[in-house]
This record gives C-alpha cells, sequence and structure tokens, in this order.
C-alpha cells in the first residue's frame, strides 16, 4: 500500500465516527418559547465546538428523550440550569449577552389608529443591547405590552424614553421615520381630489395640520365642503391665497379634471 493511499484510510477512519453521527443526528432543535418566538439550537455548531462530546450535554444537562426535558427560564439559566450550564461567561457567552444569537430578531409592525408602525430591530441592536430595552420599557412577549398614546411617549413612556430630542430624535419630530406617509385619495363628485403628502412635508412638519386642522386617523376627519374651505377651515387654512394658492384656484392641482 502507497503511503498516500495509507493516509488517506487513515483520515476517513477518524471521520468516519464523524459522519456517522452526522446521518441521524438532526442539526436544528426548535423550542418553542412563548415570550420570544422560538429559539433554534444547533448541534453541528456545538458538536465542532466540543469534539462530538454528545455526554457533555446527554444526559447530565438535557436528557435524550425531548419529551423529558423541563422547560426553563431565563433566570433558571442564569443559575446555571440548561443552556445556562455552559453559556455562564465563562465556557461560551452567558445567556444575557447575544440575546439575538439564540433569538432571532426581526422588524415589528405596530397596528395604529394612522397606519401601521414599524419598528425596525436590527437599527437598533446595532446600537443598544436587548436588555436596554427588555424587559423595563417593552415585555419581549409583543402580545403582553401596552399600547402607548404619543402624549405618553411624549413624556418618556415606551419609544419616549430614548426618542426625547436628547439621546434620539423627539416622537414629535421626523413623524414619517416610524408613520410611512402616503398621498390621500379624497372621493368628490365633482372629481377626485389628491393630497400629496410629499409635497407638503418638504415644506411643513407634520404637526403644522395634525391634530388641528385635521386629524391623523383619516376616518375620523369630518367632510369639508368648498365654501367652508373657502372661509379658512380644512385646507383653507393655508390654501387662502397667502400662504398658498387659494381653494378656488388652480382646481386640477387638486381635482382630477
Amino acid at each position: 500500500m502507497s503511503r498516500t493511499v495509507l493516509i488517506l484510510a487513515i483520515a476517513f477512519t477518524l471521520l468516519l465516527p464523524g459522519l456517522a453521527s452526522a446521518r441521524w443526528i438532526d442539526d436544528i432543535v426548535k423550542m418553542d418559547v412563548e415570550a420570544t418566538g422560538p429559539v433554534n439550537f444547533s448541534h453541528y455548531n456545538h458538536l465542532e465546538t466540543l469534539g462530538k462530546k454528545c455526554t457533555l450535554c446527554h444526559n447530565k444537562v438535557y436528557n435524550i428523550v425531548r419529551s423529558k426535558n423541563p422547560d426553563f427560564s431565563m433566570d433558571e439559566m442564569r443559575k446555571g440550569k440548561a443552556c445556562g450550564a455552559c453559556h455562564n461567561g465563562d465556557k461560551a457567552f452567558a445567556v444575557d449577552d447575544d440575546c439575538s444569537a439564540c433569538h432571532p430578531t426581526h422588524d415589528i409592525a405596530f397596528k395604529t389608529e394612522v397606519g401601521n408602525v414599524t419598528f425596525p430591530h436590527d437599527v437598533h441592536t446595532e446600537m443598544y443591547s436587548c436588555s436596554d430595552c427588555h424587559s423595563d420599557l417593552f415585555i419581549p412577549d409583543q402580545k403582553k405590552n401596552k399600547q402607548f398614546t404619543m402624549a405618553e411617549m411624549d413624556e418618556g413612556e415606551a419609544c419616549g424614553a430614548c426618542h426625547d430630542g436628547d439621546t434620539a430624535f423627539s416622537v414629535k419630530e421626523d413623524c414619517a421615520s416610524c408613520h410611512p406617509t402616503k398621498d390621500i385619495t379624497f372621493k368628490v363628485e365633482d372629481g377626485d381630489a389628491t393630497f400629496p403628502h410629499s409635497t407638503h412635508i418638504e415644506m411643513y412638519g407634520c404637526t403644522d395640520c395634525h391634530s388641528d386642522l385635521f386629524i391623523a386617523d383619516q376616518k375620523k376627519n369630518k367632510r369639508f365642503t368648498m365654501d367652508e374651505m373657502g372661509e379658512g377651515e380644512a385646507c383653507g387654512a393655508c390654501h387662502d391665497g397667502d400662504t398658498a394658492f387659494t381653494v378656488e384656484d388652480n382646481c386640477d392641482s387638486c381635482h382630477d379634471m
């Protein structure tokens, strides 16, 4: 037998146990967590790190029969139970560090009267740790969080704890960062009228119109006649021939003609 063949034979023999184990061990084990969503445990990542020493975890930390394993809380893991037996900040990163390594994050859409608000997790986790917000400001389980008003946020609640004009832009500033705007079409007998949000927010702040002239929730706004607008109501507050063209001029700027 040549030296090359002998080396290949030895290498294959050494790899054989690992190849054999990979055939019957499922890589990903999905653990359902009510508060934060599922956690995916990778067998392969741990086997590579620990040198395929299954007995380090089975059955000392976890029973190899999944149904026999109880659910562990984060507090129990911090005390060395379950994942915390190794993820203690010494053998591996602590269970309080790098949360997204186990709990994948995603953008969250909040339903509000003025449309959906999207919270971009990635933008925030690049600047802050998860514990900066959870659980003091928000419970990880979105369903258990109270809905806060803009007035409450302005007083420092929820998003307002950071979006205070100092740590980050105020909840009263740059509304479109959280509340996406779109053009609004009003059904009118004489030709539908379109309100171009983008044109107006280039010149004015959202609070210039909301909520003194228009309630942010379109469904709650009263319908105004052209005569009322001519007297300064609604669009007529600015379209008065002074601040902007009068409501009696340039009809085709708003109405489909």
